[in-house]
């Protein structure tokens, strides 16, 4: 019963977006927002099989993807929920690092704005926050809410162990946010042991949001998965 109050709620919350924003960002690359069905445990693991079934597997490159729900969480906030693999990275390193970037008023821009928030995991072990500051970012507390994970282990996407994240924070409230779509959005994560930089969109900057990819709109319909 709560589960179902809980997507009424967030059905009425996201049918505020307005109709006709503008779209900023790069629209050659857009996923949907679509409901978690089934909630993941944040251990850096597929701890079942079905965790992360219920999203878009978005290709960062051929050897990393990432997907992204949104949830009601314990404190009956909804939370942005994500799930990022490197495939290729095996090792451990200290400038390894994991990077989400997230404009969630969707206003694009030559630079990070103020509101625009990113979220850096160095050395798979230390948690850095920003925020846009109108010509690029200003570190920022970490924030309270954010839970996270990663480890090495195979998965059901990739037998070979790998580097795997999982994240989630309130998606409404706090400097790190996501809001309601229309939303910008990057991910990143970079191997130092072969110097590689894996992103979504491809060709996307850190410091430039025009370049990053879109969250246009939201499915309140099960994702099926091709």
């Amino acid at each position: 019963m709560k589960k179902a109050f809980s997507m009424l709620m967030l059905c009425s919350l996201l049918l505020i977006t307005t109709v006709g924003t503008v779209m900023a960002g790069n629209p050659a690359y857009s996923i949907i927002e679509y409901w978690t069905l089934v909630a993941p445990t944040f251990d850096g693991v597929w701890t079942s099989p079905d965790e992360w079934t219920d999203g878009q597997h978005v290709q960062m490159s051929d050897d990393a993807m990432f997907t992204y729900t949104a949830d009601i969480m314990l404190t009956d906030s909804f939370g942005s929920l994500f799930l990022i693999e490197f495939f290729s990275d095996t090792t451990g390193n200290p400038d390894d690092y994991w990077q989400i970037c997230l404009d969630p008023s969707n206003g694009g821009g030559s630079a990070p704005q103020s509101g625009y928030g990113r979220i850096d995991i160095i050395g798979h072990t230390d948690i850095v926050c920003y925020e846009g500051d109108g010509t690029g970012w200003s570190e920022i507390p970490v924030e309270a809410d954010i839970e996270w994970a990663n480890s090495i282990s195979d998965s059901p996407l990739n037998s070979t162990p790998h580097w795997i994240l999982e994240l989630q924070f309130i998606k409404t409230g706090g400097a790190i946010q996501l809001a309601e779509p229309p939303n910008g959005l990057r991910i990143a994560a970079y191997d130092a042991s072969t110097d590689t930089l894996v992103a979504w969109p491809p060709d996307s900057d850190v410091n430039n949001p025009d370049t990053w990819g879109m969250i246009p709109t939201y499915s309140m319909e099960q994702y099926q998965r091709a």
